[in-house]
């Protein structure tokens, strides 16, 4: 599995505070305003949790990204994406871009337009800075600062202004998410060592020190009250900024182990979202109740208010679990789904070898015919009823995503639905690799598909039937496209193989 251990190293927030489940990050933003969709609604509406009142009502077809600094963007239905303030949410501020992410608590976000380079924009949509021509990729901002990726596949650093602080030098970097450091792998690591080297820099791209997974296992790429969890031998561990070994920050659970839960995870805020006799609450680390033990889950938004969920129906708490409003909804979004935006062209040839690195005759994105979620379970948290109906385990990396597709659930749950468990068994049946070129002209993933198809005979795949091609070992890869998302399916099995279409824009 040593692509999979090396994927996770680049992994997003989302993905990483899951894995860690007893311990606490910091807010990546707070947030006053959730894109919802209330009860009975296919359609989304903003929600200010501070008061439980609905903004711009049913006024978006498409979910709207966090609401950061007052600002959040629709996808609308031409396929390119809408800015807007919340001040005035029903009119853009700027739009028709092909390629965005949220703002950042700094007042900035990044974005093209189809044809065009990347660039950093202001909350009027005015331009800052437009990034050089060779900048294929770059985030949002976190803490004042952006990774960027150029077209030699190294990654670099720029600020709120769009000033490079540290430039392209490394095969991996991380944002500043919740603290100022970050961790990187330096452009001399080879994919193909067996021991991976990692530094810890600064925001002025000072090393501060560096390690190697011969040593240390990063458990997460990122700083979260100034420690970085890492795996020494089979126990977790903290260092500090200089590559010490440290005592836990937030290790102040002990009175809640007590409390006979079975289960507990500690919110950034410092409290404790507990399971007892398979219901859901919130005690502080006292193991004082503040929110009673009777929901079936707690999601906390921002250390004030959290989302209780009963049955099928979401509402709005506080932190004493007291109704905030009587607004009932169905579905919320939380997170940004891709904190990465695009250049709105790209080179189509290195985007086919990108794409071609990502898989063998045997095996794609790590996983195998015999890879089981047992193998993979540092994907997946310690609540198994979060993944209940599902059978996908789904990976962001830069401009992809990465979907585990699984023979059956991920998790089954107990007959009274009260309770679930892993399925730790579950083999993956294929792996789905997908590439939104929305924000580049609409020959981008024909031009792509082409490619790749043509120099799948490198790879030791020979067309077979339907656009499906196979190997000597019966794994098959078929490419497909439909609204500017390209793709790229690996079956384990070819007798599991089924075509995909080629839908232009």
């Amino acid at each position: 599995m040593k692509i999979i251990s090396r994927i996770v190293l680049a992994a997003f927030a989302a993905l990483l505070m899951i894995a860690c489940g007893k311990s606490s990050t910091t807010y990546q933003y707070k947030t006053q305003y959730l894109p919802v969709q209330l009860v009975g609604s296919e359609r989304w509406s903003l929600l200010d949790v501070t008061n439980g009142e609905v903004l711009a009502k049913d006024a978006f077809v498409n979910a709207p990204s966090p609401v950061v600094a007052g600002m959040f963007y629709v996808m609308n239905e031409e396929g390119t994406y809408d800015y807007y303030d919340v001040s005035n949410p029903t009119k853009p501020v700027a739009g028709h871009f092909g390629s965005a992410t949220a703002f950042s608590d700094d007042g900035v976000a990044v974005c093209s337009r189809i044809g065009a380079p990347l660039c950093v924009i202001d909350r009027k949509g005015s331009v800052i800075r437009e990034l050089p021509k060779e900048v294929s990729q770059c985030s949002m901002f976190a803490r004042g600062m952006a990774v960027f990726q150029t077209d030699n596949g190294l990654w670099g650093y720029i600020n709120a202004s769009g000033d490079t602080i540290t430039p392209a030098i490394y095969n991996s970097a991380n944002l500043f998410l919740y603290d100022d450091y970050a961790m990187v792998i330096d452009a001399n690591q080879s994919q193909n060592d067996s021991v991976v080297s990692f530094s810890v820099i600064d925001h002025d791209g000072k090393i501060m020190f560096t390690s190697n997974s011969s040593e240390y296992q990063p458990v997460q790429p990122y700083y979260i009250n100034g420690v970085l969890l890492v795996m020494k031998g089979d126990t977790i561990v903290c260092l500090d900024k200089n590559g010490k070994e440290v005592p836990n920050p937030i290790a102040d659970q002990e009175k809640v182990e007590k409390g006979g839960y079975a289960d507990y995870s500690r919110t950034p805020s410092g409290d404790y979202i507990v399971i007892k006799d398979k219901k859901t609450g919130m005690v502080d680390k006292s193991n004082k109740v503040l929110v009673p033990i009777e929901h079936d889950n707690l999601i906390d938004i921002n250390g004030e208010r959290l989302i209780a969920i009963d049955g099928d129906t979401y509402h709005i708490i506080d932190r004493n679990g007291k109704p905030v409003g009587n607004v009932k909804f169905a579905n919320a979004h939380m997170s940004e789904d891709n904190p990465y935006a695009t250049r709105g062209y790209l080179d189509t040839d290195l985007a086919a070898v990108s794409l071609m690195t990502m898989f063998d005759e045997t095996s794609a994105c790590g996983a195998n015919a015999s890879t089981t979620l047992m193998d993979m379970n540092n994907m997946v948290g310690t609540d198994a009823r979060m993944y209940v109906g599902n059978n996908t385990l789904i990976l962001p990396q830069g401009p992809y995503f990465i979907q585990y597709v699984f023979d059956r659930e991920v998790a089954s749950a107990s007959a009274d639905s009260t309770a679930a468990s892993f399925n730790y068994d579950a083999r993956v049946k294929c792996v789905i690799i997908s590439m939104n070129v929305n924000h580049c002209p609409p020959t981008t993933e024909d031009a792509i598909v082409k490619k790749v198809e043509n120099r799948l005979g490198t790879k030791g795949f020979v067309y077979a039937r339907d656009g499906i091609f196979c190997s000597d070992y019966l794994t098959a890869l078929t490419m497909g496209y439909d609204k500017g998302i390209i793709d790229l399916i690996y079956y384990m099995h070819f007798n599991e193989s089924v075509p995909q279409e080629k839908k232009k824009r």
